[in-house]
């Protein structure tokens, strides 16, 4: 896979991820405090755009600090992109293509013009979108179903698209699809859990 595709991936699975699991929990403990489905789905959205905006707004400004502290690093040791780009013909030499490809997406990583970098800007709309993609999947049953049967079909189908999430991940880097998909798995259920017990302990008779 290439360090693009890569990087892609990790946004993915980093906001949908974090959109599913915040969504999860909220409309966990919402339903379970017996609220109607109505009041869940909007507590959901508002849930959903509130994750969508900050997870990118969080990755424009940590991708930026990342490159502010590389270019940094990089006028300390006297290193220009001239002078990166004289190391990396020197090295071209000695190594083949593909070790050159990686050394290259380091020693360039905060250049946002360099092909393949990744800027600011494309990393906060490709978290933020896929955080508003994850968080739609434990809405889902709430629009088609009463609480008491969307609570139940929100854990299945969330814990699936969690599963499914890891599996890939380790199918398109390293590692064991069944472990990579339980430990994702798990992080989910945690905060399904901690939502669902909140609901329980402050639930309001109908």
């Amino acid at each position: 896979m290439s360090s693009n595709r890569a990087r892609h991936m990790a946004d993915v699975i980093l906001g949908g991820q974090d959109g599913l699991v915040n969504v999860l929990g909220l409309t966990m403990g919402v339903a379970s405090a017996g609220a109607q489905a109505q009041l869940v789905v909007v507590a959901g959205l508002a849930g959903m755009m509130a994750e969508s905006i900050s997870m990118g707004a969080v990755a424009y400004t940590s991708t930026k600090a990342a490159m502010d502290y590389e270019t940094m690093r990089a006028d300390e040791a006297g290193m220009g992109r001239a002078e990166v780009e004289k190391t990396i013909k020197t090295l071209q030499k000695r190594l083949p293509k593909e070790k050159i490809a990686f050394v290259r997406s380091r020693l360039l990583m905060h250049y946002d013009d360099e092909a393949g970098a990744t800027k600011p800007v494309s990393k906060a709309v490709s978290v933020g979108l896929a955080t508003l993609a994850g968080s739609m999947v434990p809405l889902v049953p709430y629009f088609v179903l009463q609480p008491s049967q969307a609570i139940p079909a929100s854990i299945i189908l969330s814990g699936a698209v969690l599963f499914g999430t890891g599996a890939l991940k380790a199918k398109w880097t390293v590692g064991d699809w069944k472990r990579s998909g339980l430990e994702i798995l798990i992080v989910g259920g945690l905060a399904t859990a901690a939502g669902y017990v909140l609901g329980i302990m402050l639930h309001t008779p109908v």
